[in-house]
């Protein structure tokens, strides 16, 4: 999914020796930890300051401000900075833009891009009482030259444990590679994953041997394993679509883009019609991997023995774009090692789908924000089929308050609401 700037190079180098933050304590060794469901209770909600547009005049700025404005009232913010001369900027251009911003604390902290979900921290609760952050192998979503062998994969692969200094909490140490993105609890020790993405980051575990580290720096006692994710999410380095249709950088099937827990019992599944699939190839393509994510959902029970209800989304209209030289994501696509031998049109725009999903929503505090892609001169089932999703997460979450956010500007890098922010339980 994902913004790689090659302008942001000379500084990422230059940040990455001298990272900030004090020394960070390892965790206690005994010590066992549980990961909180997301719908659980929050303390704050983090989020990085964009570096730079995936594509020209679309700036991605708007949307963390909508993120602020729509959590004000509902839970803190901690915000990255680059340094503090970006926080004094932010702090105007909030107060410009009439954000209110006393709920939102600013930390100089380097980073090269805005995805937290991943990259950012994953807070456990301990056996002690306690918290603590849990540090996997960063591996760029498997884009091959941006692992932690670079430059820009160590600064990303450093702001969890920066983090955790920040917060003085313990890291838990794992060589394991995993991302957010691709981890749904239900919060009493069941986690849903897709297993292409897992088994892809680890080439070298055994599916037991995943689950095994889950176990240790989780807590996890059961696990729903998904096949494949959504075909607008796969990896843009296994070359084009069909048609000639690029993903935008994107993970290569991460569960939050299509499968989500609504409560301990309850699914969230992404839904294509037959009569969607005729329409388009790519949403045909989604359809066939849904049901089999379907049927694998049937065949699983949770941590108790019991099995999941299932609860259907429609996923989106299909939504393409076209990237040309200048745009962010573009400049990290002609650079791309693509593994299909599909030569990447070099100095021509192309085409894109965009990484639109209702399922990449964030659940927090006495609120929902899910996207939306209703705009003028678009066709009316758009609409329809956002206030569909809207419905549907009001019912499946009583007594928040669900609020529409246009992210198309973070879809156009490959993710969404959920994948640029990263909740600290209570």
């Amino acid at each position: 999914m994902r913004r790689m700037a090659l302008a942001l190079l000379g500084f990422v180098i230059a940040a990455c020796t001298t990272p900030p933050g004090a020394a960070v304590p390892q965790a206690e060794p005994g010590t066992t930890y549980s990961f909180p469901a997301e719908f659980e209770p929050h303390t704050s909600i983090w989020l990085a300051w964009p570096t730079y547009e995936n594509k020209a005049g679309h700036p991605t700025e708007r949307v963390v401000e909508d993120i602020v404005r729509a959590l004000h009232g509902h839970v803190s913010v901690d915000l990255l900075a680059q340094d503090e001369a970006e926080a004094g900027v932010i702090r105007e251009r909030l107060a410009q833009d009439a954000v209110p911003s006393d709920h939102v604390r600013i930390h100089a902290m380097p980073h090269a891009d805005i995805w937290l979900r991943d990259m950012g921290p994953i807070f456990v609760k301990t056996s002690g009482g306690g918290r603590a952050v849990v540090d996997y192998a960063y591996n760029a979503w498997g884009y091959p030259g941006f692992d932690r062998s670079s430059p820009m994969g160590l600064m990303e692969d450093a702001v969890d444990r920066n983090v955790a200094a920040l917060r003085g909490l313990p890291v838990v140490r794992s060589s394991m590679s995993s991302e957010g993105g691709n981890r749904e609890s239900n919060g009493a020790g069941t986690f849903m994953l897709t297993e292409q993405v897992e088994r892809q980051r680890n080439p070298g575990m055994s599916r037991a041997q995943i689950e095994a580290e889950f176990r240790r720096t989780l807590g996890a006692k059961a696990f729903v394993w998904l096949p494949q994710g959504i075909a607008e999410d796969d990896a843009t380095w296994e070359g084009p679509l069909p048609g000639g249709i690029y993903t935008p950088l994107t993970p290569g099937g991460h569960i939050d883009e299509y499968a989500r827990f609504a409560d301990a019992h309850t699914i969230l599944l992404g839904e294509v019609t037959e009569e969607e699939a005729r329409a388009d190839v790519i949403h045909a393509m989604t359809r066939e991997r849904l049901e089999r994510a379907r049927a694998a959902i049937e065949a699983s029970v949770d941590q108790d023995g019991r099995p999941f209800r299932i609860v259907r989304v429609p996923m989106p209209e299909p939504l393409y774009d076209t990237l040309g030289p200048g745009d962010g994501v573009y400049e990290s696509l002609k650079r791309m090692q693509y593994t299909s031998g599909v030569p990447f049109p070099k100095g021509s725009p192309v085409r894109i789908i965009v990484s639109t999903s209702y399922l990449n929503f964030l659940v927090t505090n006495g609120v929902v924000l899910v996207q939306v892609y209703s705009k003028e001169g678009r066709p009316s089932r758009v609409k329809e089929k956002d206030a569909a999703a809207q419905r549907i997460l009001g019912e499946v979450f009583p007594g928040r308050k669900i609020v529409p956010i246009d992210a198309e500007a973070v879809n156009l890098g490959g993710g969404g609401i959920h994948c640029i922010t990263q909740q600290e339980p209570r």
